[in-house]
C-alpha cells in the first residue's frame, strides 16, 4: 500500500499531549530511590512535565497527627523530589484520613480508606491548610503552574459515600483552593469510564452552599477510561476482556462536546488515566503490542484533550502487593528491574515530534494501521503504528511506500519490534523465569532496545508487522 504525504501542505499546530504526563501508583512511593529513578527518565527521555498519585493525604504520608494537627514534612520530601527532577505534582487530594473517616471502608492493599468525613470541616479545614502551606513553601508563581484534583475515581470503589456526597467534597476543597488563592487550578470529577460528566458539569454551574465564593470553581476537567469491561480490579491478577481501541476517541469526543457545551472550546479536558486494559497485571500491558496502542490513543486524543496522565509510569507499583518477575504484567513504562517495556519507546518516539502536523493518507484502510507526521523545519517525522486489535483476524505485515518524498531521501528508521525494543517476547522465550539474575537481564537489556537502520525511504518500502511501530525520520533539504 502506498502512503501519501504532501511536503506542500498548510501543517497544523501541534497538540503533544503525550508530554504532558504521567501517574505513579501511591504517594508514599515517591519517595523511594528506585521510582526517583524511572521519573527522571520519563522526565528526560519522555519530556513529561506532571506526575499525578493517589493518596497525598494517607495516614503513610503522617499528615494529622494524634493531637488533630497537621505535619505535611512527607509531602514535602514528596514534592521536593519532583521538583528536583523537573517535574511538577498533578496533585490529587485523596484518601480520608482514617483520624476524620466516618468510617474503616478501605481499598487497595495500601489501604485507600473511601469514605465521606465525619465531619465536613476536618475535610476543608485540611485542605486550606495544605494549599496555604505549599503556597508558603514553594512560591504562588510555582502553585500557578500546578494542577489540585479532588480525589480518584468517586464513582467506584475508591469513593463509599454518594455522588452528592462527592460534589460536596469537591465544593468544600475547591472553597479551600480559591481562599488561598484564586489563581490556583482545581478540577475534577477524576472519573472511571467518563462517567458522571454530565451531573458534574451541571454541578460546577450551579451556586453551591459548600463552594462559598463568586466566580468558577472549576478550571479543568479530568476523566479516565481504558478500553477493558472493567473500570477497576482490586486483586493481585486481572483477568479482563480487550475492547477496541476505539473506544478511548469515542468516549473522549463525547466528554469534549459536553465541555465545549458548557464552557466553550479549549477549556482543558485531561485524560488522568489509561492504558490498553483496567485489570492489574494483565500482559497486554507488557507486549509490543502496547507501543502501537499507545502511539494510536495518543495520536487520537489529541485532537480532542489538552492533557494525558498515562497509567502507569513504573511497575514499583502496590494497589495488589508488589509484584518482582521481570513481566508480571505491570502498568509501567519500566519494569522492576529498569529494563525499558515496548511503551517506554513508544513515548520516546512520540516525544521527537515537533513543529506542526502535516496531513497523511493510506492508499488503503486497515484497522489499527495509522501514521503520524510531523515537520520541525528540515525534520520530517513520521510515526506508523499498527495495533492488533482484540480478535483481530490480521495476518500478514504492512507493506508501505512512502509517495511524495525527494527521490534519494535517506531515513533513519527506528522500529519496536519483538525482542528489539520489546523485551517481553524474549522473557517468554526465556522460559518465563520469576526471579531475576544477571544472565537474565543480560538477555532482556540489550532486547529492551528498538532495531536502527539507514535505508533509501524514497524507493524501499517499509515493512511494518502487526502489534509494532516505526520511526522514520528524514532530513529535508
Amino acid at each position: 500500500m502506498d502512503l501519501h504525504i504532501d511536503l506542500n501542505a498548510p501543517g497544523q499546530p501541534l497538540n503533544a499531549i503525550w508530554s504532558f504526563g504521567g501517574n505513579t501508583c501511591h504517594a508514599p512511593l515517591l519517595l523511594r530511590d528506585d521510582l526517583q529513578r524511572h521519573l527522571s527518565w520519563v522526565q528526560q527521555d519522555l519530556g513529561f512535565k506532571y506526575v499525578r498519585c493517589h493518596g497525598i493525604l494517607s495516614d503513610n504520608m503522617g499528615v494529622v497527627r494524634e493531637d488533630g494537627s497537621f505535619d505535611f514534612s512527607k509531602i514535602d520530601q514528596a514534592v521536593d523530589n519532583l521538583l528536583r527532577l523537573h517535574l511538577k505534582p498533578f496533585m490529587e487530594l485523596s484518601c480520608m484520613p482514617t483520624a476524620f473517616a466516618s468510617t474503616k471502608a478501605a481499598i487497595c492493599y495500601y489501604k485507600f480508606y473511601s469514605s465521606p468525613p465525619k465531619d465536613w470541616a476536618l475535610w476543608y479545614n485540611l485542605i486550606k491548610a495544605l494549599i496555604a502551606h505549599l503556597r508558603d513553601r514553594y512560591g504562588r508563581e510555582e502553585l500557578l503552574s500546578w494542577y489540585f484534583e479532588v480525589w480518584n475515581e468517586p464513582d467506584i470503589s475508591f469513593w463509599t459515600g454518594t455522588q452528592a456526597e462527592y460534589f460536596k467534597l469537591y465544593d468544600l476543597a475547591a472553597r479551600a483552593v480559591k481562599e488561598v488563592d484564586r489563581a490556583f487550578r482545581i478540577g475534577g470529577p477524576a472519573t472511571a469510564r467518563t462517567n458522571w460528566i454530565d451531573e458534574f458539569l451541571q454541578h460546577v454551574q450551579t451556586p453551591s452552599a459548600d463552594f462559598g465564593l463568586d466566580g468558577a470553581r472549576c478550571d479543568f476537567i479530568s476523566t479516565h477510561a481504558y478500553p477493558s469491561d472493567l473500570e477497576f480490579l482490586d486483586s493481585a491478577i486481572g483477568e479482563v476482556q480487550l475492547q477496541n481501541s476505539n473506544i478511548m476517541k469515542t468516549l473522549f469526543t463525547e466528554v469534549r462536546k459536553k465541555v465545549d457545551a458548557a464552557f466553550g472550546p479549549g477549556f482543558p479536558v485531561i485524560c488522568g488515566e489509561w492504558n490498553s486494559s483496567a485489570g492489574p497485571y494483565a500482559l497486554n500491558h507488557d507486549e509490543c503490542n502496547n507501543a502501537p496502542y499507545i502511539a494510536k490513543t495518543m495520536v487520537e486524543l489529541s485532537e480532542v484533550c489538552q492533557g494525558s496522565l498515562y497509567w502507569n509510569i513504573s511497575d514499583i507499583y502496590e494497589e495488589g502487593g508488589f509484584h518482582f518477575p521481570p513481566y508480571h504484567g505491570g502498568y509501567g513504562l519500566v519494569t522492576v528491574n529498569d529494563v525499558k517495556k515496548s511503551s517506554f519507546h513508544a513515548f520516546q518516539f512520540l516525544h521527537e515530534h515537533a513543529g506542526e502536523r502535516l496531513p497523511v493518507e493510506f492508499s488503503e484502510q486497515r484497522d489499527g494501521l495509522g501514521c503520524l507526521a510531523t515537520r520541525d523545519g528540515k525534520q520530517l517525522r513520521l510515526l506508523m503504528y499498527y495495533y492488533i486489535e482484540p480478535g483481530s483476524a490480521i495476518t500478514g505485515n504492512a507493506e508501505i511506500t512512502i509517495k511524495g518524498l525527494p527521490v534519494g531521501a535517506q531515513a533513519e528508521v527506528k522500529q519496536v519490534l519483538p525482542g528489539q525494543g520489546s523485551s517481553f517476547e524474549t522473557w517468554v522465550e526465556l522460559g518465563k523465569p520469576i526471579f531475576t539474575n544477571r544472565a537474565t537481564l543480560d538477555a532482556l537489556e540489550p532486547a529492551s532496545q528498538p532495531a536502527v537502520s539507514t535505508v533509501d525511504i524514497s524507493r524501499t518500502p517499509l515493512t511494518i508487522q502487526p502489534g509494532t511501530i516505526a520511526q522514520v525520520t528524514v532530513t529535508l533539504a
